[in-house]
């Protein structure tokens, strides 16, 4: 476990600051992976997440938007902490509540080290004057010592923050892995009566169904007299209340599981009541994401398609999953123990596929067929995608294509390493270079 954690460590210091990510995140990966196997505590759980997780990671070397990596890598080590802990809130803190105990996987160090690690010292202390000396009185000295593979001065501050990090995320997980934490159960002090909980259940839904009445009656309806008395243009109302009606579908997720935690009915005929109100308004709520998202589609259409808006729309998307698997849930006992990771697991392969369904390429597909309608193209926004975008930009005429790639090509002019090796840069520098023939 130890030599797995530190050869990750030594790996991230070495392949992951200064450059752009690649290969070697996921070598780095595959290596806090190994020392985590080493602990052989894990179980099942790390399959079920531990594979995600990898999977997430690899998308460094698939994918070059920044956006879309960044939210990989984060769900990467939400699946890591879920593999070693157990779908628990807990898990999520684990690794670094356990890393207070890492001196106690520390090795111990050999007898008569002290005088070794002494003379070490005074010897870095006695050479580096007369190296520096030597290096600047000697121009060929000067570039056979360039010629090491050494680190730069400058680069040293990140490797060692890659090198510490890693390090302790490594030690954590396997820390919180050979003993997880205990589970602590939310407890309730008195679980409210049927007329406590009933009532504001029913007004909601009540609430959420006259929302949705007008919804079906402007978008699903094809009537414009509500728009007419809102005095507000279609394109308006597409756009306006988006986030809003996002925000309520998220609260809404926070009633339910208060609901299902202090609205505990001993009756039969009071649990069906609950989870028939917790239904509907789930339902509903269905309802209301599909409006949100019917928004947002409207104002693509007039405005094009943006990182913001597809991100939005995805998250739309996820949380009317969400809600499916919470409705799924109540219709057993059984499914209602399996929530935790089909939910955690679903999550993870939704955001798979968004990351595989390229983001970025999408962005620049649906403003080029646009483009191609209505003749409107905005290059600087072109200008701002990754490299995941290229294939798309390649099908516009090539003033245009020169144009919209000319910062990407300036930003890939330098080439990888093959620590930073990436499937999207690699096809985008070819495109590039058939652009300027």
């Amino acid at each position: 476990m130890r030599a797995a954690a530190l050869a990750a460590a030594l790996a991230a210091a070495l392949f992951l600051p200064g450059r752009a990510l690649g290969l070697g995140a996921f070598l780095v990966a595959l290596l806090v992976a190994l020392a985590l196997e080493r602990t052989g505590a894990l179980g099942r759980r790390a399959i079920l997440y531990g594979f995600p997780a990898l999977a997430l990671v690899a998308m460094c070397a698939l994918r070059d938007a920044g956006w879309v990596i960044a939210l990989d890598l984060t769900a990467a080590w939400g699946l890591a902490t879920l593999a070693v802990s157990g779908p628990r809130v807990v898990a999520l803190a684990a690794p670094l509540l356990r890393l207070r105990e890492a001196p106690s996987v520390a090795p111990a160090p050999p007898a008569g080290a002290a005088p070794a690690v002494r003379g070490a010292l005074l010897g870095s202390l006695v050479v580096l004057p007369f190296g520096v000396l030597f290096w600047t009185a000697d121009a060929a000295f000067a570039q056979t010592a360039q010629a090491l593979p050494l680190p730069s001065a400058a680069s040293l501050p990140g490797r060692v923050a890659a090198f510490g990090l890693v390090l302790a995320a490594a030690l954590g997980l396997a820390l919180a892995a050979r003993r997880p934490l205990a589970a602590r159960r939310i407890v309730v002090p008195r679980p409210l009566g049927i007329l406590e909980w009933a009532i504001p259940l029913a007004l909601l839904d009540g609430l959420f169904a006259s929302f949705v009445a007008v919804q079906f009656t402007v978008f699903f309806g094809g009537h414009d007299h509500v728009l007419e008395t809102a005095g507000l243009t279609y394109a308006e109302y597409a756009r306006q209340g988006f986030w809003q009606l996002l925000a309520a579908s998220g609260l809404t997720l926070g009633i339910v599981a208060a609901a299902a935690e202090i609205a505990r009915p001993a009756r039969g005929s009071h649990r069906r009541l609950r989870d028939a109100l917790l239904g509907l308004l789930c339902l509903l709520t269905l309802v209301v994401l599909a409006s949100a998202v019917r928004r947002l589609l409207l104002y693509e259409e007039a405005f094009g398609l943006t990182r913001s808006r597809l991100a939005a729309e995805a998250a739309a998307l996820w949380l009317g999953g969400f809600f499916a698997l919470v409705i799924a849930a109540g219709l057993s006992a059984g499914a209602r123990r399996r929530f935790a990771p089909a939910a955690s697991v679903g999550s993870a392969l939704a955001l798979l596929a968004f990351s595989l369904a390229n983001p970025d390429g999408l962005i620049a597909e649906r403003n080029v067929d646009r483009w191609r309608d209505s003749g409107r193209l905005d290059v600087r926004y072109l200008q701002e995608l990754s490299a995941d975008a290229a294939p798309a930009i390649a099908a516009l005429p090539p003033a245009l294509e020169h144009a919209a790639l000319e910062p990407l090509a300036e930003r890939l002019a330098g080439g990888d390493p093959w620590s930073s090796f990436n499937v999207a840069r690699h096809r985008a520098r070819g495109i590039v270079a058939r652009s300027r023939h």
